[in-house]
């Protein structure tokens, strides 16, 4: 696959500006796999040296950053979103954001502690999209409401995930969607680049800095490769045994 230049870019600013990636460059002149693991124990090494925190005062990341790349895996899944609030399932509470015309809200899951235990499942008044894991989006729902599934490399590793569903790593955010029209795992090519390195799919996050993610190693990822789509010829991930 032809190395796109905001790849390029990452890739030079993460050397000159990340400690982390400074140290492995210096140390053998290469960038090899960052597993989440890694990541998770290196973090304040991942903070660009004029944008660096201490872990206590880092505020994380702004809740309009994280909608707008939830918003562009829900349209290249192919899901309208005008006119619908957009539910997405989690384990912390977040005030909602108004953006893109649309609400954006928050479904405590069911390992979620609030001050009354639990969290339990109630359901929106539609029309919405209700995104969460394959066991939210199980029916029954009220009319109006749809539920969207998100899925890790790993999962999809073992069975092949329904079109209009998103692809999801915690560590790593949203990534793509199978888009309905083709059924192929499509990249979100304005913020994530894929390339194969040391036998697996790595990602390089364009436009996350705060971690900086160069050349991260989804779970599952040895199992994918880079390809084209054969309908829309976007970049796409393809298993390995589909070959």
């Amino acid at each position: 696959m032809r190395i796109a230049r905001p790849y390029d870019h990452a890739v030079r600013r993460a050397l000159r500006t990340v400690p982390h990636y400074r140290e492995r460059y210096a140390a053998t002149g290469t960038l090899p796999p960052l597993t989440r693991d890694e990541a998770r124990l290196r973090r304040h090494l991942l903070m660009p040296l004029d944008a660096a925190l201490l872990p206590r005062r880092d505020p994380g990341r702004p809740p309009r950053e994280h909608v707008a790349e939830l918003r562009e895996a829900l349209r290249l899944a192919g899901h309208p979103l005008r006119g619908v609030d957009v539910y997405e399932v989690t384990r912390a509470s977040r005030d909602p954001v108004r953006a893109y015309g649309t609400t954006w809200r928050v479904l405590l899951d069911a390992t979620a502690e609030t001050d009354g235990g639990p969290g339990r499942r109630t359901p929106p008044d539609g029309p919405a999209l209700v995104v969460g894991d394959p066991g939210w989006a199980d029916g029954p729902w009220p009319d109006g409401v749809v539920a969207v599934a998100r899925f890790g490399l790993a999962a999809a590793a073992g069975a092949r995930p329904a079109p209009g569903s998103l692809w999801y790593e915690p560590w790593l955010g949203y990534l793509g969607a199978v888009a309905a029209g083709c059924g192929e795992l499509h990249l979100n090519t304005a913020r994530v680049h894929a390339r194969t390195l040391d036998g697996g799919t790595v990602l390089t996050l364009l436009k996350r800095r705060r971690p900086t993610f160069v050349h991260a190693e989804p779970e599952g990822g040895g199992a994918f490769r880079p390809e084209r789509c054969p309908r829309h010829g976007g970049p796409v991930l393809r298993s390995v045994r589909r070959r």
